[in-house]
């Protein structure tokens, strides 16, 4: 009998945090990146390059930032750059729009280099940071050949860093992410 006192309540609560959990698994029932996926991104990426309003506001646009919010395998985090960019390297409409073409860039090259976590190694963050400026400096330039009103002395000073050969020190010298 005293056993059953303990048994039952045992149970009930078993039982509740079971029926608190299942709602939360089912959640996260989503599975890794397909390879469907994995190209459906880098080609939304490439096609940023070239227009990247276009890019960030089609259905392809909307997909992909709902699919980097919800696919389990991949982390994709604000870098360096990312924090340059919304810190005034990019004011307004270009701000959005380099943000976008940012998370595209770096979100494509981790899905190549199959960099699940960039922050796990410093090469690897370094790599994907780089590979998102690069990107945002590609659709810039696209930019400001119909837009010429949008120049920024900071994004022409990565884009001399690049063609200069010293974008990775560009990068280094950016401000440090805030801390947590």
């Amino acid at each position: 009998m005293n056993i059953q006192r303990f048994l039952k309540p045992l149970h009930a609560a078993i039982l509740a945090g079971a029926s608190l959990a299942l709602p939360a698994l089912a959640q996260t029932g989503r599975g890794p990146a397909t390879p469907e996926e994995v190209t459906h991104v880098v080609q939304i990426a490439a096609a940023s390059d070239k227009d990247p309003l276009a890019a960030m506001r089609s259905a392809d646009g909307r997909w992909f930032q709902k699919w980097a919010d919800e696919v389990p395998d991949y982390n994709f985090g604000p870098d360096r750059a990312a924090f340059w960019l919304m810190s005034g390297a990019a004011k307004g409409e270009l701000k959005r729009v380099v943000v976008f073409q940012h998370a595209v860039s770096t979100a494509a090259y981790q899905l190549q280099h199959h960099v699940q976590d960039p922050r796990a190694t410093p090469e690897s963050f370094e790599g994907v940071t780089i590979a998102g400026l690069e990107g945002v400096l590609r659709a810039y330039e696209n930019m400001l050949a119909a837009h010429p009103d949008i120049r920024t002395p900071e994004l022409d000073a990565a884009i001399a860093a690049r063609d200069k050969g010293t974008l990775a020190q560009f990068v280094a010298a950016l401000p440090p992410l805030p801390r947590r």
